[in-house]
């Protein structure tokens, strides 16, 4: 891995032809941008909705469920995070391990718990029976269940897998480190998003009650339901929305570095006033600040209809999955020989081709259903938006892109060659040749 913030569009850039690499570069880095900006927004907002749905199960519903209360909350969450990357850059590293530590006890904890409290299912039931009341076939129903379930589980198990990416100019040995915490955050998050799916499922005995609950977070009715103890379902409740905090915490820092990477590459408006570091705290400081007003506006949206909203949402996995898969693409259609011919510390080998291939397919089918509605017949307050969100960002990244597409080339040639990182870790400034300066080992 190249040890640069840029992540996906760095690669994108590296990987593309002359002729397009400047804006391809640049459409990749705005839309994980995107991507990363609506997922703080979307974590913040599962961490409010559990801390809330906490309240309702432990006041015995005297606490009311209102809008403006969970956006409240959502906000205290979201000065908490930022503040804890302004100042706390120091301790990040050791929060996230915590973190994945705490989710795995979380899933864990919980699994246990409600498998010993509550009535079960059969396997029968679990494995076999197939109930579709959505109006699509089962086959297209079966599609948008498994993917709704993998992006709901905890803690978003099929999205995020970049955020190492973002953080690579903080590690010691970027090459080896990023791909593998990548690929452990995909085995971590599959192995325990399906076990949790599958203790869902063997304890959800009662569907209607668990679906119609007032704390409009199904699985804290489940939990409740399941344990009989409102001192136990606040307790396992709140242990889901710690994991949410701790990934509003990392999705910020994801953000604020990307944000700042592009500002660095004067890829943005008032790119010079994004583009530093607080010499004190070593942190994009500016950077993180937009991150928190962007939430705190369209946060807003919450208020709003909430078709508004979950197309808001929606658009998390879909923004993130494009820019995953387009510097793949290009890498496929130039042929993996791009790369470089210099052994690197992680590499796919002879499979590298077939994953590849594997992986666009994933993406533009997942992406299409995606933009599907959850159910037919389809009103107003029902439909999916998430094609009028992609709409609206393509008109302002067409915007960003006359205005500042001119001043852009590319990811900074000394960041490329590893100079900016070099000097921030202190290390002996060693300067590749030219000619090699292009070959960048991506591990893709």
């Amino acid at each position: 891995m190249a040890d640069t913030e840029q992540g996906q569009y760095h690669y994108a850039y590296a990987v593309a032809s002359e002729k397009w690499k400047k804006s391809i570069s640049f459409c990749v880095g705005w839309t994980s941008i995107a991507g990363w900006l609506t997922l703080v927004t979307t974590e913040g907002f599962f961490a409010a909705q559990f801390f809330s749905a906490a309240g309702v199960v432990g006041s015995n519903g005297s606490y009311e469920i209102k809008p403006w209360r969970t956006y409240l909350i959502f906000l205290a969450i979201l000065s908490f995070t930022t503040i804890s990357n302004l100042y706390g850059n120091r301790i990040l590293a050791k929060w996230n391990d915590l973190a994945l530590y705490w989710s795995i006890l979380a899933v864990i904890v919980i699994s246990v718990t409600i498998l010993a409290t509550s009535d079960k299912n059969d396997a029968a039931f679990v494995f076999t029976n197939f109930s579709n009341e959505t109006g699509w076939s089962d086959g297209t129903a079966w599609i948008l269940g498994l993917l709704q379930s993998g992006n709901a589980s905890p803690p978003l198990s099929l999205i995020g897998f970049d955020a190492a990416c973002h953080m690579t100019e903080e590690m010691p040995s970027p090459s080896r480190d990023t791909p593998r915490a990548m690929i452990y955050a995909i085995l971590v998050g599959g192995v325990t998003g399906v076990a949790f799916i599958l203790v869902i499922l063997f304890c959800l005995t009662d569907i209607n009650t668990v679906l119609s609950t007032s704390t409009k977070m199904p699985i804290a009715e489940l939990i409740y339901h399941a344990t009989g103890s409102r001192a136990a379902a606040v307790v396992l409740t709140v242990m889901l929305g710690v994991c949410f905090i701790n990934g509003t915490n990392g999705c910020t820092t994801s953000a604020s570095r990307l944000l700042f990477a592009m500002a660095r590459d004067k890829g943005m408006p008032f790119s010079s006033y994004f583009s530093t570091i607080n010499p004190k705290t070593h942190v994009p400081s500016r950077a993180v600040a937009f991150c928190f007003v962007f939430n705190v506006l369209f946060g807003l949206l919450y208020l709003g209809p909430s078709v508004a909203f979950s197309a808001y949402v929606a658009s998390t996995t879909i923004f993130l999955n494009v820019s995953y898969a387009l510097p793949v693409l290009i890498l496929v259609i130039r042929g993996r020989d791009v790369l470089s011919a210099e052994k690197r510390a992680f590499s796919l080998g002879k499979y590298g081709y077939f994953i590849n291939c594997v992986g666009i397919i994933f993406v533009g089918v997942t992406s299409v259903f995606f933009c599907f509605p959850a159910a037919l017949p389809t009103t107003s307050s029902t439909m999916n938006y998430v094609c009028v969100v992609l709409g609206i960002f393509g008109i302002i990244l067409a915007g960003i892109w006359t205005g500042n597409g001119n001043k852009y080339q590319g990811p900074v040639f000394a960041v490329i060659l590893g100079v900016d990182a070099q000097q921030r870790r202190g290390e002996e400034l060693v300067i590749p040749n030219e000619k090699n300066a292009s070959e960048i080992s991506t591990g893709e």
